[in-house]
């Protein structure tokens, strides 16, 4: 239950998504962020909380208590919280007593959470992607046992795409136009290669062809890091195909050595009506949540997790991972 030294502890002050808000019902939720346990709640009336996990009375984790109307009660003494924090002792009424809060934001069917700086004004905006001309087809939760910096690594170059990916990916790296883009608050690729063959199961569906030229073009930012990826398609004669993803993907820091991937998949109406939403949607969650497992099947069976690179063993596709730690350096952790 106590809170791990992390490296990445001054991240909290920008906005993560945390879970999913239709996983938060009346029963608290214990989450781990950049090294620190939270319980978070929802009240009766729909508003919700996020608190330092242990009871400031005897350190009774306050993810056993219950919701009770708008308080959040502990199992060990029944001490009562409500979402800002303020404590409810039954024997000091008078008491005075402060759990410290953290904000929270509910968006794009995610729940947000920060830690405020002290002295601070207005919170900072929740951050931003492009997404009102497609339709939402999900979200996805991945854990991963790798740290920040090689999972982000994992997900801002194409080169394995080739041997880990079963869809998404490219046949042969050696045939992959890449471009890279440098600016101070982000790093921009640019990949353009052959779709590497894939089960036939899928053309049919997503109007693909393993003889498409596939295009993944992103942007990564770092408060907190995420990658917004636009994946498109083109058949031999250069028509663009009409399937085409948006992948708004959340790489966030559980401890010094764990990590949790956040997706939002985007697409056009693929199906008309409600087929869209009970058919389409699902498939296509499924299936970039199948591909998103093969990259944290990939990682887990990382030799080495030390987050070091070494500049003489890096290729074409590897220059952006030095720009990244930079910019978690300065922009992320304000280093």
């Amino acid at each position: 239950m106590a809170d791990q030294p992390c490296r990445f502890r001054a991240g909290l002050r920008h906005w993560h998504p945390l879970l999913p808000s239709v996983q938060l019902g009346r029963r608290p939720h214990r989450r781990q962020l950049c090294g620190q346990w939270f319980v978070v709640f929802r009240t009766a009336s729909g508003r919700v909380g996020a608190l330092p996990e242990a009871c400031p009375h005897r350190r009774m984790s306050l993810a056993t208590g219950k919701v009770r109307g708008e308080m959040l009660v502990c199992s060990y003494h029944g001490w009562q919280f409500d979402a800002d924090g303020v404590v409810h002792c039954p024997l000091m009424p008078s008491a005075g007593l402060q759990q410290p809060a953290l904000q929270l934001r509910e968006s794009h069917g995610l729940i947000w959470l920060r830690q405020p700086l002290a002295g601070e004004g207005a919170p900072p905006p929740l951050p931003e992607w492009p997404h009102s001309d497609l339709l939402c087809a999900g979200i996805t939760v991945h854990d991963v046992p790798a740290p920040l910096e090689l999972t982000l690594d994992n997900f801002t170059e194409t080169e394995h795409t080739t041997s880990v990916h079963q869809v998404f990916g490219f046949r042969d790296p050696a045939s992959v136009q890449l471009r890279l883009e440098l600016e101070p608050s982000c790093t921009r690729v640019w990949n353009r290669g052959p779709q590497k063959p894939f089960p036939r199961l899928f053309d049919a569906f997503i109007d693909i062809r393993p003889s498409d030229h596939f295009a993944n073009d992103w942007v990564t930012r770092f408060e907190p890091p995420l990658t917004v990826y636009e994946q498109t398609w083109r058949s031999r004669l250069g028509t663009l195909r009409r399937f085409r993803l948006r992948v708004v993907l959340f790489v966030l820091p559980v401890t010094d050595q764990r990590s949790q991937l956040i997706t939002l998949l985007y697409t056009p109406r693929l199906l008309p009506g409600p087929l869209h939403g009970w058919l389409a949607a699902p498939i296509v969650r499924a299936l970039t949540a199948h591909e998103l497992d093969l990259d944290v099947r990939a990682l887990a069976q990382l030799a080495d997790r030390n987050p070091e690179l070494s500049p003489r063993t890096l290729g074409p596709f590897d220059r952006v991972l030095l720009e990244n730690r930079r910019r978690i350096s300065t922009l992320y952790l304000g280093g």
